[in-house]
């Protein structure tokens, strides 16, 4: 067991060194900061961005670009308020061993005071006086803290409120009047806010590009036009065009949604909807291992946009050596067109149809064989609120043969996901709360005898994570769960809130972990009884380690933790089971996946001596763990 332990050890080990003889920079160089307390090192180092080739140029470049970043150094600082901050840098050599040097680039910093808003005034052209705007509109509070980004904010405001009356070319400028005595910042916004725009006639145009070449789209044109519902003659909301492009862009089948107008002679504008379209079909597949299901591959083929009208369908297949699957796929990324205008995004509708055949060792009776055969249609409708906020509601009906035991089984889900994040696949700071509701129910026929079996059921969850740097290239990872049956269910779906596996506590069976109490049957047997009603608790820690090698910054060294207890809401004849696991493994992301190595190596937190670390389990998977 120790000696598998150590192995795993030596291959993070190994990795390591062979990174760091991998740089191999003809110039090594460090960045260090002095003086800096309002932006801590590693904010001010991502600022800078310097480029990966830095330590291959020759020393003139380098120096030349670390000049330019002194300007870009005090800009930052000027865009926060600080107005009388200066920077000055010092080239120096630094040994990293007895025979390596590399240049050190020390920034000293001073800061300053921090300056505040006086006031804003608007100046509007004397044409526009009947449009309702003044200083109290704005998010604008006298004597808040000075930032650049309170301006930006101000003059979108603006132009937001002009465009929803038809004002689309609306021009603004602003001057800051700065008062280094009283450390005040006063502005003025100049507002030109152009023609008014009204309906004319609407056309669009659909191109997709190939490697060589660039041809008339898939899209219908027509159907396109159909979409726009504002009258000719009317005055154009900019709200409803903006609108109406995000809608489009959310549905993810082009790269490029333009927009524009032109004004007639006659003084209505055309507006003309331009479509850069991406490759509509996709095909994936590749091979895997899983925990439960051994190891297996995988095949996804799909169409997205079948008669020009956004209809996707697809086919995926998976075998594996206890699962086999296939599931005929059809969604409508713009379900409801796009005339909803309080869902800023697309509404997706899709429908997947699976065939199912797996065998399984079920969490409860480890030494017995489960075979089950399932019939799935599971349907989701899914948009957003806001770039932060999106729902899910599912409807999940399924026939089940559980080895000889038949069951009708209907369930309803929704969902709630507010994403403030940095990254939605691998997030180094903000925090992502999601709950979820859901309820169903089981039955022994649907068509003659619709008895059903038990009670229906309901359930909520939350998860809440948060990301925060430590220091670069440290960063902190924690994520809390929780979840119950409000009433009973049966078995097969209690099993939802079982813990175990790599995604909830890594070293232990997926959903190994729950609830239970023996007894004893009529022929002397041992019988494994688990609670109905479930509860857990859950808590996750990692600290991620971004190795700083400018050419291996998409490897990630990562410590974990998992916790968690489950009971049974109702009984206490369910004795309570706690696990928890600490282990070590290893990332590395590609595009927008992160493959993801971990090793779980104890699992006894009472004894701490060496004899106490036993050997985990290894789990692989193409995500973060949360």
């Amino acid at each position: 067991m120790i000696n598998n332990l150590w192995k795993f050890l030596g291959i993070l080990c190994l990795l390591f060194s062979s990174i760091v003889m991998a740089e191999g920079e003809k110039n090594p160089w460090a960045i260090k900061f002095e003086g800096n307390s309002f932006f801590p090192t590693y904010q001010l180092e991502e600022e800078l961005d310097m480029p990966v080739e830095f330590g291959n140029m020759d020393t003139t470049k380098q120096n030349f670009l670390m000049r330019l970043a002194v300007e870009e150094l005090v800009e930052i600082y000027y865009s926060y308020g600080f107005f009388s901050a200066k920077a000055k840098l010092d080239i120096s050599k630094a040994f990293i061993t007895d025979t390596t040097t590399q240049r050190v680039f020390t920034f000293s910093v001073t800061e300053g005071e921090r300056y505040h808003f006086q006031s804003i005034q608007l100046i509007v052209d004397d044409s526009t006086k009947g449009i309702p705007i003044s200083v109290d509109d704005l998010k604008f509070k006298e004597g808040s803290i000075y930032t650049h980004n309170q301006i930006a904010d101000n003059l979108q405001q603006i132009s937001n409120i002009y465009r929803e009356h038809g004002y689309l070319h609306t021009n603004l400028n602003y001057m800051e009047k700065i008062d280094t005595v009283k450390q005040v910042v006063h502005v003025d916004i100049f507002i030109f806010p152009g023609t008014q725009v009204r309906m004319g006639k609407f056309k669009s145009l659909a191109r997709r590009s190939g490697i060589q070449y660039e041809e008339e789209g898939l899209s219908d044109t027509a159907w396109l036009n159909g979409l726009w519902n504002i009258p000719q003659g009317e005055i154009l909301n900019g709200k409803q065009s903006s609108t109406f492009k995000s809608k489009l862009f959310s549905t993810q089948l082009f790269t490029q949604v333009k927009l524009d107008d032109s004004l007639r002679q006659d003084g209505f504008s055309d507006l003309h909807l331009t479509l850069q379209e991406r490759v509509p079909g996709e095909t994936k597949y590749g091979v895997f291992y899983e925990q439960i299901y051994g190891f297996g591959a995988s095949f996804l083929t799909r169409h997205k946009n079948f008669f020009g009208r956004f209809h996707e369908f697809g086919l995926n297949t998976l075998i594996a050596q206890h699962k086999q699957e296939i599931a005929l796929i059809y969604a409508n990324p713009l379900f409801l067109g796009t005339s909803i205008d309080f869902i800023p995004t697309a509404i997706r509708f899709e429908n997947t149809l699976s065939f199912n055949h797996e065998k399984i060792t079920p969490p409860a009776y480890p030494d017995s064989l489960e075979e089950r055969y399932e019939i799935i249609n599971r349907a989701n409708l899914t948009f957003g609120f806001s770039p932060n906020i999106r729902f899910r509601g599912t409807l999940d009906t399924r026939y089940v043969q559980k080895n000889e035991e038949k069951l009708y089984k209907l369930k309803v889900e929704s969902a709630l996901s507010f994403d403030f994040t940095d990254d939605l696949f691998n997030p180094t700071k903000g925090i992502r709360i999601t709950p979820t509701l859901g309820a169903g129910l089981n039955l022994r026929n649907i068509f003659n005898d619709s008895r059903m079996i038990g009670n229906p059921y309901s359930y909520g969850d939350i998860t809440t994570s948060l990301y925060f740097p430590i220091f670069r290239p440290l960063f902190g990872a924690i994520s809390g769960s929780y979840g119950q049956f409000f009433n009973q269910t049966i078995e097969d779906d209690a099993r939802l809130f079982y813990q175990g596996g790599s995604r909830t506590v890594r070293g232990y069976r997926f959903r190994s972990i729950y609830a239970s109490y023996p007894s004893i049957d009529e022929m002397g047997d041992t019988i494994t009884n688990t609670g109905l009603t479930p509860r857990y608790f859950r808590f996750n820690q990692e600290l991620r380690f971004s190795l700083p090698f400018r050419n291996w910054r998409n490897w990630q060294l990562v410590q974990f933790f998992d916790w968690a207890y489950i009971t049974d809401k109702e009984s206490d004849l369910y004795a309570e089971n706690k696990k928890a696991s600490l282990g070590l493994g290893i990332r590395y992301r590609w595009q927008f996946l992160t493959f993801r190595l971990d090793y779980a190596f104890k699992k006894n937190f009472s004894d701490w001596s060496m004899e106490s670390f036993s050997f985990g389990r290894i789990a692989f998977d193409l995500s973060q763990a949360f």
